[in-house]
């Protein structure tokens, strides 16, 4: 079913999504210029989390809770079950080889502040702010797609982060994956909360946890057949809630 859009509407979502994109640029450029200054300095991610957090405090100020999606979740007990236990299972299938090796408690303080930051600002910048502009401007379908494939290709900043070519590949096809699958979760419950939750988790214990082992490429597996799973469920007609896919 198609969302046929007023005028007045597409306007409104012309504006959200020129602010939107503007606010990604922003985004990648403070973590970029973060990220430069924090190895200049010996800092770490001390800096980009910082400029992270103060860009999600500015986002809160000037942007209302509905436009970012920070609202409560419109979903049954049933449901967020079923929404949020692949969430819950890609999270904890990360910790399987422990730790990485030498991570200590500052390490994962400094791990926590900047994925707080990037979990928050991320969720509210695809899924909250462009995800609806899209949507006031086109259908749903369309912006599951393209809030979902923007978010994944995103990720090739991070060969300035020092990642291999095939590194991002594989980031770049779960970052979809995952991407699509909160787009369908804001689509069903018109909230980023429970995505935000689960971004910031995810990629803490992306980070803090052992990458480097040789059952990397089962967790990639894994992650990508739980992810696509999860978007089968979203998209069954009998879980429909109140945005039809269209």
């Amino acid at each position: 079913m198609k969302k046929r859009n007023s005028p007045m509407h597409t306007d409104q979502g012309k504006k959200g999504l020129r602010g939107a994109l503007i606010a990604i640029f922003i985004y990648i450029a403070l973590v970029n210029v973060g990220d430069a200054l924090g190895a200049q300095y010996g800092l770490g991610s001390v800096v980009t989390a910082l400029f992270v957090l103060a860009l999600a405090a500015v986002l809160v100020k000037t942007q209302s809770r509905k436009d970012l999606g920070l609202v409560l979740p419109h979903v049954g007990n049933y449901q967020r079950v079923v929404y949020y236990l692949p969430l819950l299972l890609m999270v904890l299938i990360q910790w399987f080889d422990g730790l990485e090796p030498g991570m200590g408690a500052s390490g994962m303080g400094e791990a926590a502040l900047l994925m707080l930051g990037v979990g928050f600002v991320e969720e509210v910048l695809f899924r909250g702010m462009l995800f609806q502009a899209i949507e006031k401007t086109s259908t749903t379908r369309r912006a599951v797609i393209i809030s979902g494939v923007t978010f994944g290709l995103g990720h090739i900043v991070n060969l300035l982060r020092g990642y291999s070519a095939s590194e991002l590949a594989g980031q770049i096809v779960l970052a979809i994956a995952i991407g699509i699958l909160l787009s369908l979760l804001m689509a069903r419950t018109r909230s980023v909360v429970a995505g935000a939750v689960f971004h910031i988790l995810f990629n803490f214990s992306g980070t803090v946890t052992n990458q480097g082992s040789e059952s990397q490429g089962l967790f990639l597996i894994g992650l990508l057949l739980i992810s696509l799973g999860a978007i089968v469920l979203l998209l069954r007609p009998s879980l429909q809630k109140k945005v039809a896919v269209s």
